[in-house]
């Protein structure tokens, strides 16, 4: 199997049903050996801040790179700072701009928006 790599955009807040099955898919494909790159913007940059289930979950998947995964995850730093969770991020997340999701969708071989919107 040729590795791929795959960019997961994701815009929605909260533990929802398409955070928690995009968090999962994460989960597989690196354990396929696939690379991922996560950009959150808008409300998602809280998913990763804090110490609750759903960045906990983020924690556990960047802890991955440590043992051959292959996952970047960036969040909009304006974004993160307008909702004032920019400096609770958890230990590996990447404060960036759209720049950054510039490089993950032109670099993948498959692009993945989570939530149905893509950034303002």
């Amino acid at each position: 199997m040729t590795a791929r790599r795959v960019a997961l955009v994701l815009s929605l807040g909260g533990s929802t049903e398409t955070n928690a099955t995009a968090l999962k898919l994460a989960d597989r494909m690196l354990a396929r050996g696939h690379r991922v790159a996560v950009f959150a913007h808008d409300d998602a940059v809280a998913l990763s801040s804090g110490d609750g289930e759903v960045a906990g979950a983020v924690a556990a998947l960047l802890r991955r790179g440590l043992h051959g995964g292959t996952l970047d995850w960036v969040v909009d730093a304006g974004a993160a700072r307008r909702l004032g969770v920019l400096g609770g991020q958890v230990a590996g997340v990447v404060p960036g701009d759209h720049g950054d999701l510039w490089r993950f969708v032109s670099q993948a071989d498959v692009v993945l928006s989570a939530g149905g919107q893509g950034p303002a």
